[in-house]
Formats: C-alpha cells, sequence, structure tokens
C-alpha cells in the first residue's frame, strides 16, 4: 500500500514539474509569436511606405515627362531650307 502511494506521489511530483515546464515552454512560445506578429506588422508597414514612395516617384517622372512634352510642343517647328 505504501509503495502504490509513493508511486502516485511520485507521478504527481513528475506530474506537476512537467507541467511547470510546459507552462513556461508555452509562455516562450507565446512571446516569441507576439515578437513574429509585431516583426510582421513592421514588414508590412515598410512595404506600404515603399509602394507610397515609389508610386509618388513614378508621379513626379510622369508629370516631368508630361512638363517636357508641352514644352517640345511649344518650341516652333524648325524651317525648311528652300531649294533655289
Amino acid at each position: 500500500m505504501w509503495k502504490t502511494l509513493s508511486d502516485w506521489l511520485l507521478a504527481l511530483f513528475n506530474m506537476s514539474r512537467e507541467l511547470q515546464e510546459h507552462r513556461e515552454t508555452i509562455r516562450q512560445l507565446e512571446r516569441r509569436v507576439r515578437d513574429i506578429e509585431e516583426a510582421i506588422k513592421l514588414l508590412a508597414q515598410d512595404q506600404r511606405h515603399s509602394r507610397e514612395l515609389e508610386s509618388a516617384e513614378r508621379e513626379k517622372l510622369l508629370l516631368r515627362l508630361h512638363q517636357e512634352v508641352t514644352r517640345l510642343k511649344e518650341l516652333p517647328s524648325p524651317r525648311r531650307k528652300k531649294s533655289r
């Protein structure tokens, strides 16, 4: 009877220790997941910012191209030399 009781107490002790270890592992995994989520959010924010910058740069280049075309259209046409 004492042997069975001591076996149960030992099993209970081991399960309690393993439970504590699992809880700590779960806390570590939760921290890692939060860190990864934060990294993903920062990456998404960085990508949005990059897309916005690229879009603004394309708009500036398109405007500059439009201005150059307009300027070229306003130039007088070259005169042809008259042959005699």
